[in-house]
Parts: C-alpha cells; structure tokens; sequence
C-alpha cells in the first residue's frame, strides 16, 4: 500500500521567493502553508485605505514609525505563519532605521494590525488571525466589521472591547504613544 508523503512545509525566507498569485489577491503563509485570498471588493479596499489614512495622517505629523497596508509579519516560527494585515503600524524604535520598514517581510508582529473582515471571511478564520497576533505579542489587533459597523479592538493581556456607531478609536487604541489620535465610527463607516 502506498502512503502519500504530508505536504513540505514553506519556511517565510522560502515563501517569499514565490511569485505572486496568478489571478491576483494576496498570499498568507499559516503554519508553513500558503494560503491564497481572492482580490478584495471596492468597499473592502476602501475601508482599507480610509483607516490607513487616518492611522498615516497622525504618524506623519509626529513619527511615530510606519504605516502601511498588507506587509508581511512573520508571527510564527517553526512551522513559520506569515500575515499580513490589511493595515499595520509598526513603532519607530523596533525599525531597522527608525523610519522604515526592512525589504522583506518584518521579522516579527506589528504593534497594530487591522483585519477587515470580508463577507467569505470565516469567524474561525478572523479568530486564528486574532490569536496568531496575540501570541505573536502584538500589542494591538483590530477587527472591523463592514456589515455590522464595529471594531473590535484586542490588546495583550486578554482585553477585548467592541465599538459601535457613536464611538471613536483614541491614540490607546491604536497603540500610539502621544495622545490625540481619534478616528469616529460614524465617520469610517459614513
């Protein structure tokens, strides 16, 4: 009887040298497997950029890192997970030159990463995203939700908080270090 050897796990060094989908979307590595995602939707790519332009905006005026959409973050190691989020803020101290951020992936987890859910993201699928970061030690994870116009925000230590419609996101929620960061809900999801 023949058995099928398991499939060889993808270390992120491996995974990098991919070329990139062919049909477009982006690539995760979870636990040495790729993992392919459609292309977003207009409403998904526009949330995307109107938080990372919020989170730009309050960095730029005060450098405090980097601010980006979908770098890789290698969160894992043996077998390697590498996610990307569809935001990210990555503090000055923990970057090669203070500024930005290195070629490749970032060897480790982002001081904030924003997930928006996609209406083919499964709970499971946001959940493990949510706890790769935690484990990761990634002070800061947002999951916002499209469909029911909230952010829930995730911190180290098991602190959980949901915002609604008539809420606002502070610089504490973001992870910043200075104060006067605020970001409506009624203006993100307006």
């Amino acid at each position: 009887m023949a058995t099928l050897a398991p499939p060889r796990l993808l270390t992120a060094e491996e995974f990098y040298k991919l070329p990139d989908p062919k049909h477009g979307g982006k690539m995760e590595l979870v636990r040495g497997e790729v993992v392919v995602h459609m292309p977003v939707g207009g409403p998904h790519g526009n949330l995307a950029a109107e938080v990372s332009g919020e989170l730009r905006s309050f960095n730029r005026l005060h450098g405090l890192g980097s601010v980006g959409l979908e770098v890789g973050f290698r969160v894992a190691r043996n077998p390697d997970t590498v996610l990307a989020p569809d935001v990210h803020f990555v503090r000055a101290a923990r970057l090669p030159d203070g500024r930005h951020m290195p070629p490749a992936f970032f060897p480790d987890y982002p001081d904030l990463a924003v997930e928006i859910v996609s209406p083919d993201d499964t709970a499971k699928e946001v959940a493990d995203k949510v706890a790769a970061y935690v484990a990761a030690r990634a002070p800061r994870v947002w999951v916002v939700r499209p469909e029911g116009q909230t952010v829930t925000v995730h911190r180290q230590g098991g602190d959980v908080r949901t915002l609604g419609l008539g809420d606002v996101l502070t610089s504490d929620d973001a992870g910043f270090e200075i104060d006067g960061f605020e970001l409506a809900l009624d203006d993100l999801f307006a």
